[in-house]
């Protein structure tokens, strides 16, 4: 009877075997992102500005806000991946960076100044997420 029923199951067995489910694409690698503020040529005003951490900050800057507004929930991209900065403070700095897919991760406070060259002003940097 054990036999009859192992070989009745024999043909699923092999078609699983056959035929793998798919293994899922990778998901993209997220980037840890600086931020701080800098003045703008177009408006000589004070923006939030975010980059890719580790990387040369200028010229590839994102631009938020004026440094007076929110930078929060304000959509950036990286590598064509969506990004937006979170949870701000009374102070408007972030608590934390929300990546692709929806994960989030924490920003801790990196004050420091980046300089630029050429026309390109320089950057203070307030920190970093991820």
């Amino acid at each position: 009877m054990q036999l009859k029923t192992l070989l009745s199951t024999l043909p699923f067995i092999t078609a699983v075997l056959a035929n793998p489910a798919p293994v899922p694409a990778p998901v993209p690698g997220t980037v840890a992102v600086g931020y701080g503020q800098q003045l703008q040529n177009n408006d000589q005003a004070n923006h939030w500005v975010v980059w890719i951490e580790g990387e040369s900050a200028c010229p590839n800057t994102r631009v938020l806000a004026r440094l007076t507004d929110s930078p929060c929930d304000q959509t950036f991209y990286f590598n064509n991946q969506a990004y937006h900065l979170a949870d701000c403070g009374s102070d408007n700095e972030p608590r934390r960076v929300v990546q692709p897919g929806g994960g989030s991760a924490g920003c801790s406070r990196d004050n420091r100044k980046i300089t630029c060259h050429g026309s390109t002003h320089d950057i203070v940097k307030h920190g970093k997420c991820g």
